[in-house]
């Protein structure tokens, strides 16, 4: 018997063994010219990054409607230039830590708000876990108040524009909107165009009618915004390997990011209103067509197995850019990140580190005015 024990342990021990060599060699092997925390060294990295995290000024401001929106500032002391995040539905800042520090290390000061309705900004709804908007330029105008109030006091010479999934929706809408704001914009697997699985032409006609028709109860009675058909209140999926709904290969950092959640209950978001639903495809429809309004410099990711978003919608915006006039998406389309989940910004190195380094070089290019290029 205890011979069998040892033999066990001794290969358990050997399977460590050339697991870590194994994703020592794998990190090697991929270019990382900026030193981004890898997959290897992600554990060892921790303490520095919570660190970092500490040094984040909290604040808040008023956003549309009296909702109230927090925020963190990362200040670099010796910046050649600054960031401002926006994340996606669901969020909150705490996700963004690994890439906040990144970023900081790689010379940029960061800015990052939680969007209203989510993470520790007010909620719209007495049922805090609803995803919920009444209207989804509310997000735009909530993060030109907060560039407003807390970006451009600074005066930032190089300033850049970071979106992703929801938040690059927005920040589509943004540019659109604001075309003189941001120097360049990075989109990581964007929302123009929500993905229900069913025919988005048939899923908004649904949304827009029920949420017409419940409007009027809500006004007359004071009823509260519905969650979507199959949609309801948070639940804590376990990860499993190769499954796209956790949007991620990488389990480190799923667990992570479910173990704040864990520690957090006031950051659990469920399911979408009927409202989220019908004004998201109203946003999807605004930001297809408005793209000849576009003078910012934009790098599209698209995660090549994204079940979240759909892949059409980016590519629709990129060509409706290319037909509208000279700004075009960087290398005139999306920039398909073959294999890779939704979150790129938690995926394994394979994936996110050329993300991020092909986002670092991008805001390189456009560090001199963007008319020279």
């Amino acid at each position: 018997m205890n011979k069998t024990i040892g033999l066990i342990k001794s290969a358990a021990l050997m399977s460590l063994f050339l697991l870590t060599v194994f994703s020592n060699y794998v990190s090697a092997e991929i270019d990382n010219p900026y030193d981004l925390v890898t997959d290897s060294n992600l554990n060892s990295s921790w303490s520095a990054i919570e660190s970092y995290w500490l040094s984040g000024e909290a604040g808040h401001f008023t956003g549309v409607n009296d909702v109230d929106i927090k925020h963190l500032i990362f200040k670099h002391s010796d910046e050649i230039g600054a960031v401002v995040i926006s994340s996606g539905r669901t969020e909150t800042y705490l996700k963004y830590k690994e890439l906040i520090y990144n970023l900081g290390r790689s010379g940029y000061t960061v800015y990052i708000h939680d969007h209203r309705g989510q993470g520790f900004s007010g909620r719209m709804t007495k049922d805090l876990q609803k995803g919920h908007v009444w209207d989804f330029n509310n997000y735009v105008t909530d993060l030109k108040t907060f560039y407003d109030l807390s970006v451009a006091p600074n005066k930032h010479e190089k300033l850049y524009l970071l979106g992703h999934s929801m938040g690059g929706g927005i920040a589509t809408l943004y540019i659109e909107k604001y075309q003189s704001d941001f120097r360049a914009a990075v989109l990581s697997s964007p929302m123009h165009q929500p993905e229900t699985g069913i025919p988005n032409a048939v899923v908004c006609a649904g949304a827009n009618l029920t949420t017409s028709i419940r409007d009027i109860f809500i006004f007359l009675f004071d009823w509260e915004p519905r969650y979507a058909i199959a949609q309801g209140p948070y639940k804590k999926k376990p990860f499993t390997v190769n499954d796209p709904y956790t949007m991620t290969h990488n389990q480190q950092r799923y667990e992570a990011i479910q173990s704040l959640y864990d520690k957090n209950d006031e950051v659990k978001i469920g399911g979408i209103t009927s409202h989220w639903l019908a004004n998201a495809c109203s946003a999807s429809e605004q930001l297809l067509e408005n793209t000849a309004s576009i003078r910012t410099p934009v790098l599209v990711f698209q995660a090549e197995e994204d079940i979240a978003v759909t892949v059409a919608g980016q590519k629709t915006f990129c060509e409706n850019l290319a037909l509208a006039g000279e700004i075009r998406c960087e290398g005139g389309q999306p920039d398909v990140i073959r294999g890779a989940y939704h979150e790129l910004f938690i995926e394994s190195d394979e994936y996110r580190i050329p993300v991020l380094t092909k986002t670092l070089q991008f805001f390189e290019k456009y560090s001199q005015s963007t008319t020279e290029h």
